[in-house]
């Protein structure tokens, strides 16, 4: 390659990891730094049940926990079965009322309801004693549903009247207590309101329902309990009356929602990350594992509010359940966290010219890399294209290029160190390990170009995420297998290697460690992503756990065990031959996850460097005491075997 090529592929990199490290070093870590306040929530239904076993009122309940740093209380939508359950209202079928009329076991508002309207018997009649819950259900149901009437009957009887079966309407959402909103803001708590969907759903329904709201004084944010109310068609109209409440939407982590991401951007990424134990796992749990789910969550995943569920414990609930969010609270607070009221993630702003300028490094990396594998006269016509296909692309569809670009980032520079820095000369302790950190650098220069791309609110909400997290971890791999079988093969040209590779034969030995290793490689590849496919063993989550509590932040399994040893090894050895690509492909595998470490964008930039370090100098110890192990064992075998 021309040298002035050269020079000028290498100022473009240097450019780009100016502009790179200003996103991510500075205006993300900015960021992140003064978004460190974690709100603690409980359901208002579990506080209650756990007040009345300890004989105290739902408000003195709430006011035990606000004295233990419980700033938020989630209002779970009642249904209507709920009211029908708790006696609140009664439900009678029309066909039911019409054969009662007249006889002496029939209701005494029956006669009533008869003197303002006919009885039908494909009708619904709802019973309500209480003239507050008799507006706020007649209120939510005539906005959720057609052919809603409404009567009060003489003797203060109210009786709403509904199209269709109880069984179609019973699951519907009926507003929230009053009751239990006076508690809450009594309490001097936050109401955190959990809506649920109903069918259906339109501009002037979800319009109707969101103006009740508007009304309580005290809400904090708005969740929905299981799907969106209109999605996919109305979620504009639903972000616009959130915007009107003026509250930021929760998102829950691993409860599937769709459609809650595109609703996080439409409300300008005003959103809140919740986590939650849920019951249903709680039961599987031990009180130490369900602390370290609360702590990592916000610690590590940028959870702002931690959902506390009530853990079962032997003596005093009310008393126990007290201590835990003590401890909750102590943990959060030595990960430098501070307890109290949730606030939003301040704006990153990316723009389209620091954007292009990263772009224009991940290009001159690319371009480095044909050259590498004998391309490099590719570089005269793909190198104008690739600019200028970057800079359409980053005009017309901003979001996607940023993750195509951060894609090709942290495929590029592992594969490209390891290109550069593998030598067929075994090196000294020494220079190894200075190689080895030099190699993971170069590698890493992917991340930063990545997290320079990635660095704004959305991707740190995770309401959208790098993509290609298997392709990035399986290409390094591909291509490296590929460049070094071939390097090492015999043959004058790249023809003749290959032939030759392909007819070479191949030994039985050979081709079961061939098997072994792509084995391994699948299953390597079906753990990484967002949605692995193989399950964690339990004995592998109690080693994590450790090394949580010993370490702060876990580095990566893959990294200090296997990759990076394997690399380290590489180096002091040399990479003579083919018999040392199976080394050579675990330290592939180390490189391109402590790149993949940072694809994680939701997690704080902080805690991602310091799991890199910590994968890093645990690997070089590892793989130095590997070495001088095999040395000690080889020279005690040489000694046994001369005598």
């Amino acid at each position: 390659m021309n040298k002035w090529w050269r020079y000028g592929l290498w100022t473009m990199l240097a450019a780009a990891v100016l502009t790179a490290a200003h996103l991510a070093f500075w205006q993300r870590y900015m960021v992140e730094r003064d978004y460190r306040q974690v709100e603690l929530a409980v359901n208002y239904d579990e506080i209650s049940a756990l007040a009345g076993e300890a004989g105290l009122t739902s408000l003195e309940g709430l006011k035990e926990f606000k004295k233990h740093a419980v700033t938020a209380v989630v209002l779970r939508e009642p249904t209507l079965d709920d009211l029908v359950v708790n006696g609140d209202v009664e439900r009678y079928p029309g066909q039911r009322l019409l054969s009662q009329q007249g006889k002496k076991d029939a209701p005494g508002w029956l006669a009533g309801l008869a003197a303002k309207t006919s009885v039908a018997p494909d009708k619904t009649y709802l019973v309500i004693y209480n003239r507050d819950l008799f507006n706020q259900v007649s209120y939510q149901l005539a906005a959720k549903l057609a052919g809603v009437k409404s009567y009060q009957i003489a003797d203060g009887t109210y009786v709403i009247e509904t199209l269709g079966s109880y069984l179609s309407i019973k699951g519907l959402g009926v507003g929230f207590s009053g009751t239990a909103l006076a508690d809450v803001q009594n309490a001097g708590m936050r109401a955190i309101l959990q809506i649920r969907d109903w069918d259906k759903a339109t501009r002037e329904s979800i319009a109707k329902v969101f103006q009740s709201y508007r009304n309580i004084s005290n809400v904090s944010a708005v969740m929905f309990n299981d799907d969106i109310p209109g999605y996919p068609s109305m979620l504009p109209e639903l972000a616009e009356q959130i915007r009107q409440l003026d509250v930021p939407l929760v998102q829950v982590e691993f409860l599937v929602q769709p459609g809650i991401n595109k609703l996080g951007i439409l409300v300008d990424k005003r959103v809140l990350r919740l986590h939650t134990v849920p019951q249903s796992e709680l039961k599987n749990l031990t009180p130490s594992q369900v602390l370290d789910r609360y702590t990592l969550a916000a610690a590590e995943r940028n959870h702002r509010i931690l959902y506390y569920r009530p853990v079962i414990i032997s003596g005093d609930l009310m008393q126990e359940n007290l201590h835990f969010i003590d401890k909750i609270r102590d943990r959060l607070e030595r990960e430098g966290l501070q307890v109290g009221a949730a606030g939003l993630l301040p704006p990153v702003p990316v723009y389209r010219s620091l954007a292009f300028l990263i772009g224009l490094g991940v290009i001159a990396g690319g371009l480095l890399l044909l050259e590498r594998l004998g391309l490099g006269r590719l570089k005269a016509a793909l190198g104008p294209v690739a600019v200028l296909l970057w800079a359409a692309l980053l005009y017309v569809d901003f979001v996607t290029a940023r993750k195509f670009m951060a894609l090709a980032a942290v495929i590029v520079f592992p594969t490209l160190s390891l290109l550069l820095f593998v030598k067929k000369e075994g090196l000294t302790p020494g220079a190894a390990v200075w190689n080895f950190i030099r190699i993971s650098l170069f590698s890493l220069l992917g991340a930063l170009f990545m997290v320079g791309l990635l660095a704004d609110a959305g991707f740190m909400l995770k309401l959208d995420q790098f993509a290609g997290v298997k392709l990035a971890h399986l290409a390094p791999l591909l291509i490296v297998l590929a460049y070094f079988s071939l390097h090492a093969a015999r043959g004058v040209n790249m023809a003749e290697k290959v032939k030759g590779l392909l007819g070479q034969p191949v030994l039985l030995g050979v081709a079961l460690a061939g098997a072994f290793m792509a084995l391994a490689v699948l299953i390597y590849v079906a753990r990484t992503g967002n949605d692995a496919g193989l399950e964690v063993s339990g004995l592998e989550l109690q080693f994590r756990s450790l090394l949580d509590q010993i370490l702060g932040v876990r580095p990566r399994t893959k990294e200090f065990l296997l990759g990076h040893p394997a690399l380290l090894l590489v180096l002091l050895y040399g990479y003579r031959d083919n018999r040392f690509l199976p080394l050579l492909l675990l330290g592939a595998i180390g490189q391109a996850s402590l790149v993949n470490t940072f694809a994680h964008i939701h997690t704080p930039l902080l805690v991602s460097l310091i799991r890199a370090c910590h994968g890093i100098w645990l690997g070089i110890l590892l793989g130095l005491a590997v070495y001088f192990f095999s040395k000690l064992v080889y020279r005690y075998g040489r000694g046994v075997l001369n005598g």
